[in-house]
């Protein structure tokens, strides 16, 4: 990518409900390699919205790509207040728990010095929506499709918060979309259902997830061990059901096949429910890892039985790329250009992904195909120069 230079550069404000950094989450690396990508064109500034105290080394990272960072912190009874208003309103909970006045104030005061201004996710397109700038919203996931999903399979009080949800979403999701100027989405799958529920075509592009430079170009050594890993957010609804799923309905037939046989779960912030799969022999959980690839690296298999969410898993691709086979569901491998049985193993039920894994464990050289295949597939679609390239041709077109 080539650097533009000169004083008429275009300027580019990218709002984000949360610090993108650390690097933890595909939500993260999506905004900060986004706003790294655009920085190579254009001057970019970024708007950030804290739940809690921030670092200040988190604060100047992101300096390292943004020209400037401005970041409204807020403590988290701030944001629950929010969402308990949002009730009684017709927009989804969790725009409102990231709206803010101080922000918004901020934005109107400031809109007119930027040439475009680039939301992230609708929680921060309410602030731009009344706005007479170009403008454009990357809503990353259908949240709606998720939803539609995780109502039947979730419980306690997030089957409550998709219910209401729900309702909600779809229509401001269609409604961004036809009022903005553009708005990206990760896969071609979420991209039809929403334009199937009266999105307009032309107003929406899908641009995949990537797999983080510093995973593509790492050189293992590490020797393989009778393990099988999952990596995520484990205080994220579908992560929680995923592997509390696996851990009760598939790792027992496994371990009657092989008890030497460990299940690593690598995630910050697990909850009491996958805290306590860490009770059940062979399974270990190692909350927040700073490096967890190495993990990764030593398992033989990968893991990823998602039962309900959506959008391109990064958990899927980070594995992809470092070459280790992953067995999947049917939800967790839509949206990636692959193949079953070549790229990735899909498996919906408990016995049938049992089989598939076993088939993995016991055959090393059917491991090294499918991985090889599937480092192949990142390469050529899901890396961050190849996504780059897509940003900054519809953003150039756009400007």
């Amino acid at each position: 990518m080539v650097l533009s230079l000169g004083l008429n550069m275009k300027k580019i404000l990218i709002l984000s409900s949360r610090i993108p950094y650390p690097l933890i989450g595909g939500d993260r690396i999506r905004i900060y390699n986004t706003g790294k990508i655009l920085s190579s064109q254009y001057k970019v500034d970024l708007v950030c919205i804290s739940e809690g105290k921030v670092r200040k080394g988190y604060v100047e990272k992101l300096k390292e790509i943004f020209h400037k960072v401005i970041l409204f912190s807020y403590p988290h009874l701030r944001f629950k207040w929010n969402a308990f208003k949002g009730i009684f309103l017709n927009e989804p909970l969790q725009v409102h728990y990231y709206y803010f006045l101080e922000v918004q104030n901020w934005i109107d005061k400031n809109f007119r010095s930027y040439d475009l201004i680039f939301a992230h996710h609708i929680r921060t397109a309410k602030y731009i929506e009344h706005i007479d700038r170009l403008k454009v919203v990357d809503l990353v996931d259908a949240i709606s499709m998720n939803y539609l999903k995780a109502v039947k399979k979730a419980n306690g009080l997030w089957r409550l918060i998709y219910r209401i949800e729900n309702r909600r979403v779809l229509p401001y999701e269609i409604k961004t979309i036809n009022c903005f100027d553009r708005s990206f989405i990760i896969s071609d799958v979420d991209r039809n259902y929403l334009i199937e529920h009266g999105a307009k075509p032309e107003r929406i592009s899908a641009i995949p997830g990537a797999v983080k430079d510093e995973v593509v170009k790492r050189a293992s050594q590490v020797r393989e061990k009778d393990q099988i890993a999952f990596l995520g957010k484990m205080n994220y609804a579908p992560n929680e059901d995923a592997v509390t799923y696996f851990a009760r309905k598939v790792f027992p037939m496994l371990r009657r096949s092989n008890h030497r046989l460990r299940f690593v779960i690598i995630g910050a912030h697990p909850t009491k429910a996958v805290l306590d799969l860490g009770k059940i022999e062979g399974i270990v959980v190692t909350g927040f890892m700073k490096n967890p690839y190495p993990v990764f690296e030593a398992s033989k298999v990968v893991v990823a039985p998602m039962r309900f969410g959506a959008g391109i898993q990064n958990k899927i691709l980070e594995a992809m790329a470092l070459r280790k086979p992953v067995v999947t569901t049917s939800l967790g491998a839509e949206g990636i250009k692959g193949k079953d049985g070549e790229h990735f193993l899909v498996a919906d039920e408990a016995e049938e992904m049992t089989e598939k894994i076993l088939s993995l464990l016991e055959d090393r050289e059917k491991r090294e195909s499918v991985g090889k295949k599937a480092r192949a597939l990142i390469e050529k679609e899901y890396t961050w120069d190849t996504i780059g390239e897509k940003f900054l041709t519809e953003i150039g077109q756009i400007i």
